[in-house]
C-alpha cells in the first residue's frame, strides 16, 4: 500500500491543470488559488478527491472532506466565493446544526467557478423525518417523506445544497440488494426510464449486496425531484463499469496520491432517458480510511473474493462483471 502524500498547493495546481486539459474542462488558476487560500487548513488536514461527469465539456470538480466541525459557509462568504444573501445558506446551516458537533461540512468546487456545493455529513445515519424536520426545510421538500418511506428510504447520511442549481440533495443508505424491480421504483422518483440490460448489469455488479448510497436531488423552490443517483463507492482495483472515453481519460489522468485508491461512479437518472454518469477519484488525505470510519457502503469490501470474468468495452477501461447478473438478484 502506498503512502498518502501530504497536500501541496504547488503540486495540486499542476495536477488540476493537467486533469482539466485531459477531459476538456474549464479551469481558472486565479479562482483555484482563491479557494486554496481560503480553505488552507481543510485541504491540509482533510481528504481530497476529484469529480466529473461524462457530459462533454462538463466541469472538473474537487472536494475536501473535513475531519472536524468547521464553518465552511462563513469561510466562503469571507473569501467572496459565496453571496451571503444566497437563499440556500439557511437550509444547509439548519442541517449542519441539527446534530451539533457530530456533523461536519464538506465543499465541492468547480475548477473554473469556485464553490458550487456545500455538504453536511450528519455524523451517522439519521432518520429521514428528523432531517426533513430541520427548521429551515421548506414544506415542498418535507412532503416527500411518506414517498421515501414507502421505498425503504428511511435513513440519511449526508445532505447537500447546490448553489447554482437551487437544489437540495439527500443521500440515503439503502439496505437491500439492487434488483430490476427495486431499481425501477427508485428511478421512478425522478420519472426516469428503467435502465436497460447492460446498464443494470453494471448496477448489479458494482453496488454492494447489502445496500448502497442513493441520492435524491430536489428543486428547493417547489420540491420537484429532478434526479436520483445510485452510487458504487470504491470500485475494486482495476475494475470499472462501462464508461465513455471522457471518464476513461479522467481515471487515467487524475492523479491519486493517497495510500489507497478510491475510484467511484454514480449513475444519475432524470426524466425519461436523461441519464449520465458521475465519476470520482481520491486524491490525498487517507480518504478510504475516513469513509470506513463513516461506515460508507463500498463495493470492494463487499466483493472481495467474488468470481470475476473479464470483458472489453469501448471505453478503454477493462470492465469485469460478476458472472451473469441474474445469479445475484
Amino acid at each position: 500500500m502506498a503512502e498518502s502524500v501530504a497536500f501541496s498547493q504547488h503540486r495540486f495546481l499542476r495536477d488540476i491543470r493537467v486533469t482539466a486539459e485531459a477531459i476538456g474542462a474549464p479551469y481558472s488558476e486565479p479562482v483555484t488559488r482563491t479557494v486554496l487560500a481560503a480553505y488552507r487548513e481543510s485541504f491540509r488536514d482533510g481528504a481530497v478527491l476529484w469529480r466529473t461527469t461524462d457530459k462533454p465539456g462538463g466541469a472538473l470538480n474537487y472536494r475536501f472532506y473535513e475531519r472536524r466541525p468547521t464553518d465552511s459557509i462563513g469561510t466562503a462568504i469571507r473569501a467572496n466565493l459565496l453571496d451571503p444573501k444566497n437563499a440556500l445558506i439557511n437550509l444547509i446551516s439548519s442541517w449542519s446544526s441539527l446534530y451539533g458537533g457530530a456533523s461536519t461540512e464538506l465543499c465541492d468546487f468547480d475548477a473554473a467557478r469556485g464553490i458550487v456545493k456545500t455538504w453536511v455529513y450528519l455524523g451517522g445515519t439519521r432518520p429521514v423525518e428528523q432531517v426533513l424536520g430541520a427548521s429551515a426545510v421548506p414544506q415542498a421538500l418535507r412532503r416527500h417523506e411518506s414517498r421515501f418511506r414507502a421505498l425503504g428510504l428511511d435513513v440519511v447520511r449526508h445532505v447537500a445544497v447546490d448553489y447554482a442549481g437551487d437544489t437540495a440533495n439527500l443521500y440515503f443508505r439503502t439496505i437491500r440488494k439492487i434488483t430490476p424491480g427495486v431499481c425501477e421504483r427508485l428511478v421512478a422518483l425522478a420519472a426516469g426510464d428503467p435502465p436497460g440490460p447492460s446498464l443494470f448489469a453494471d448496477l448489479a455488479a458494482f453496488t454492494p449486496p447489502d445496500g448502497h448510497t442513493f441520492s435524491v436531488t430536489m428543486r428547493v423552490s417547489d420540491g420537484e425531484i429532478q434526479r436520483v443517483g445510485i452510487y458504487a463507492l470504491k470500485l475494486p482495483a482495476s475494475r470499472f463499469p462501462a464508461v465513455g472515453e471522457r471518464l476513461a481519460a479522467f481515471f487515467r489522468t487524475a492523479p491519486s496520491r493517497d495510500e489507497e485508491e478510491m475510484n467511484a461512479v454514480a449513475w444519475s437518472f432524470g426524466p425519461g432517458a436523461n441519464t449520465y454518469i458521475k465519476a470520482e477519484r481520491g486524491y490525498c488525505g487517507r480518504l478510504v480510511g475516513l469513509m470506513n470510519a463513516w461506515n460508507s457502503p463500498m463495493t470492494e469490501a463487499a466483493r472481495t473474493g467474488a468470481p470475476a470474468g473479464v470483458t472489453g468495452r469501448s471505453s478503454g477501461i477493462v470492465k469485469q462483471t460478476l458472472g451473469e447478473p441474474d445469479a445475484y438478484l
